[in-house]
């Protein structure tokens, strides 16, 4: 099982996408040394099209995150302020009360 320096084990994705961009170097390498295969050509482009495919899912997953967490800062924020807003209703009350 290959490790991270960190001790924890690579995940099964990391493992193949870690092999994916070592085939797709080699491959490249091939290329510009002009000694690359229509087998190995067709290898190269099924590799990258992978790639291409699980960097615009991470950048749609990404974009999801992010409109989430700014949809739950405004809800945090819309709380807070009535939050403070029912803090400084309840102040005044106990003046009023209390004079």
């Amino acid at each position: 099982m290959t490790r991270r320096p960190n001790g924890h084990a690579v995940k099964p994705n990391e493992r193949e996408r870690q092999q994916r961009q070592t085939l797709i170097d080699a491959l490249l390498l091939r290329a510009l040394a002009g000694q690359l295969t229509i087998p190995e050509a067709a290898t190269l482009a099924e590799a990258w099209r992978a790639e291409q495919a699980i960097e615009e899912k991470t950048r749609r997953r990404l974009g999801d995150t992010t409109r989430a967490l700014t949809r739950h800062r405004a809800a945090a924020d819309a709380e807070i302020r009535r939050l403070e807003d029912h803090i400084a209703e309840l102040a005044n009350q106990q003046q009023e009360t209390a004079a």
